[in-house]
């Protein structure tokens, strides 16, 4: 299976995603209709613990809800930014002030492939600790709540519905295998 772009036009350009509209040829044929697709650098997210096994979590406003998400931190990867693992320890300390020297890259997926071009990579952050000298901070527009809890709550949180973001649920998940995340195990 294969597809080529026959055509590509950008139709929104905006923070952080631009809209194009492709035409697209297949196996099949051309397609009858043009797609469209959010063109978006890549994410990181990370699931940072701490030499006690607490996870710090954030708490911040999202748009799509409109309202308050509990979640892993992260981000997008900035414009030039080559190492996915570099984009994680900055995101961790922009979001959280906290920063570790042991990050596990725990994979990348495509987080919607039928309309987004974007990857996201996930990584768990051991040992980690507030950084005294912190460098990077949130962004203006971002009002972040620092949540610790026990690494062994991370479970529940997710079957609950406490955690309801879909990446930051997968991050524990393949966090899991490295820490654990359930009481009763």
């Amino acid at each position: 299976m294969k597809l080529e772009l026959l055509k590509k036009r950008t139709l929104l350009e905006t923070i952080p995603f631009n809209v194009e509209e492709v035409e697209i040829k297949s196996e099949r044929g051309i397609a009858r209709h043009p797609y469209y697709r959010l063109d978006c650098a890549d994410w990181v997210n990370v699931l940072p613990v701490t030499t006690t096994n607490k996870a710090i979590l954030i708490r911040q406003l999202r748009v799509g809800v409109f309202g308050p998400v509990l979640e892993v931190p992260g981000g997008m990867i900035d414009p030039g930014e080559k190492d996915t693992t570099m984009a994680a320890a900055r995101e961790l300390e922009e979001e959280t002030g906290y920063t570790s020297q042991r990050f596990l890259p725990l994979g990348s997926i495509n987080p919607n492939p039928a309309i987004m071009t974007n990857r996201c990579h996930f990584f768990l952050a051991l040992g980690c600790y507030l950084n005294p000298n912190r460098k990077h901070f949130p962004d203006a527009e971002e009002s972040i709540e620092i949540v610790e809890t026990d690494v062994g709550d991370l479970e529940q949180l997710v079957r609950f519905g406490e955690i309801n973001h879909g990446l930051a649920a997968l991050c524990i998940l393949l966090a899991s295998k490295y820490v654990k995340i359930n009481r009763d195990k």
